[in-house]
């Protein structure tokens, strides 16, 4: 890995974008970040070994605006790996992630901070969200299925467990002392929704009322590029390239670690781990085939 710094002044926030071939809407991007009213933050930019002209975007960013500091892995080491990575390279009090092809409301971050500041039982803020096509173009604002009210230290926890959904909270802005307890992202399917369901387990959520990110939609989102489990599991990882996976049983075992970090007491652990166990029972089908596909023989190769 190779990259630049700008000193070790200490800042606020620092935001992470991880990326990988995505000189596209990379600079609209970087744009949207930079033009934010909150100001006291760094850029981080991990270029994970892109074939485009990422890391030219990069370095003529670098060069304008000194909050931005960038770095290049000399081989992919995927989605997973490069999203921990810029976490390890911030400085501030606060992170956040951000995407190469989404867009902000210049106001996005001062809310979320202000809001951060004045609760500090909270562990995280984002705004709504609405969806935008590959043009930048509306399609339709984002209602999210979590109720985010609950202030019981376990009840926004058992939802991560219970009930899928598109994320659009990984955006927001984390107090970095508790992000650094956690186990940070795991090389497995779905290890963002086991990561912030630890994290409900630390304090609040905030969701502002108000629509101030812009996910774009478009062909190479990785949700969309990445057609089943085998290919999700790659671009986390290359290593996982044909390889076989126990997703299901992966994301049980998180969740229970999960409430081994988190500071809980026994009575809750016990209480929140039997609702780890009741997403194990519904999925019981799909624990059994994966063990079942994990155990056979692999069939060998012909021709």
């Amino acid at each position: 890995m190779h990259g630049t710094t700008a000193g070790d002044r200490p800042v606020t926030l620092s935001i992470g974008l991880p990326v990988y071939n995505g000189s596209k809407y990379l600079g609209a991007a970087i744009e949207s970040l930079l033009a934010q009213t909150f100001t006291d933050f760094e850029l981080i930019i991990n270029d994970n070994a892109s074939t485009d002209e990422t890391w030219d975007v990069c370095r003529e960013y670098a060069r304008r605006d000194p909050r931005v500091r960038i770095f290049r892995e000399e081989v992919n080491t995927g989605a997973v790996r490069n999203h921990n990575k810029v976490i390890e390279l911030s400085r501030g009090r606060y992170f956040k992630w951000a995407a190469h092809d989404d867009l902000y409301d210049p106001r996005f971050l001062e809310v979320c901070i202000a809001r951060l500041e004045a609760a500090p039982e909270a562990v995280l803020a984002f705004s709504r969200a609405r969806f935008i096509d590959p043009e930048g173009r509306p399609l339709h604002e984002h209602r999210h299925p979590l109720d985010f009210s609950v202030r019981d230290p376990g009840a926004l926890f058992l939802q991560y467990v219970l009930a899928n959904h598109v994320m659009i909270e990984d955006y927001g802005v984390i107090r970095m002392d508790v992000l650094r307890r956690t186990s940070l992202l795991g090389n497995f399917i779905w290890s963002d929704m086991v990561l912030f369901g630890e994290l409900a387990l630390w304090g609040p959520f905030i969701e502002v009322p108000e629509v101030l990110f812009f996910r774009r939609e478009h062909p190479g989102r990785a949700m969309v590029a990445n057609k089943d489990a085998r290919a999700l599991a790659a671009w986390n990882d290359p290593r996982n390239a044909g390889k076989r996976a126990l997703p299901t049983w992966r994301i049980i075992a998180e969740h229970m670690a999960s409430l081994r970090r988190a500071p809980l007491s026994m009575g809750q652990r016990l209480r929140l781990a039997a609702g780890v166990m009741r997403r194990a029972n519904w999925h019981r089908g799909q624990l059994a085939a994966e063990l079942w596909n994990a155990l056979r023989p692999a069939r060998p190769r012909t021709g």
